[in-house]
């Protein structure tokens, strides 16, 4: 193996190590903004796992058709840190800016959306809540009225059994 194909194959892996850390820095933005259980953050630890290995595979098969060199696990260990060093907190930054930004135009657009419907609920919630008032105070006479019949139906009652004792 020629030694421009072994530069060749050091610079493939300097650039797989950066891949592989800008992969982890897309899993750290996704926990930093989406909070999730254990099992999911399992989950998405074993993604990032093969992820990496697949990346790792592809560039030893591609590059040099499968041989392990020493020299392409220091490339890909120069790349991630070269990337963590460089890019890393600059990508997180940006980002998580990006992401914040999006969020408060979704919540701008969200609630300029839903001022209608909130409008709408309040113009028919009046007349709804005058409604319930009526049928509470309804309600509250009938059981004031079935308590009275309720009593005079007792009282007839003891009445009527007065009535039957005397007989």
């Amino acid at each position: 193996m020629s030694i421009s194909n072994q530069v060749n194959i050091f610079l493939w892996s300097v650039f797989g190590g950066m891949l592989i850390s800008f992969v982890y820095d897309i899993f750290r933005i996704k926990r930093k903004t989406i909070k999730t259980n254990n099992i999911i953050t399992y989950i998405e630890d074993l993604l990032y796992w093969s992820i990496s290995a697949a990346i790792m595979f592809t560039i030893v098969y591609i590059g040099n058709e499968g041989e392990i060199r020493g020299y392409i696990f220091l490339g890909t260990i120069i790349g991630a840190v070269l990337y963590i060093l460089l890019l890393s907190k600059v990508v997180m930054y940006v980002s998580l800016r990006v992401i914040e930004f999006l969020k408060r135009v979704l919540k701008t657009l969200w609630r300029i959306l839903i001022y209608p419907i909130r409008v709408i609920f309040r113009f028919f919630s009046i007349p709804c809540i005058f409604i319930y008032k009526i049928f509470t105070r309804i309600l509250r006479n009938s059981k004031r009225v079935a308590r009275i019949n309720l009593d005079k139906y007792k009282i007839s009652n003891r009445i009527f059994r007065n009535k039957r004792k005397k007989i």
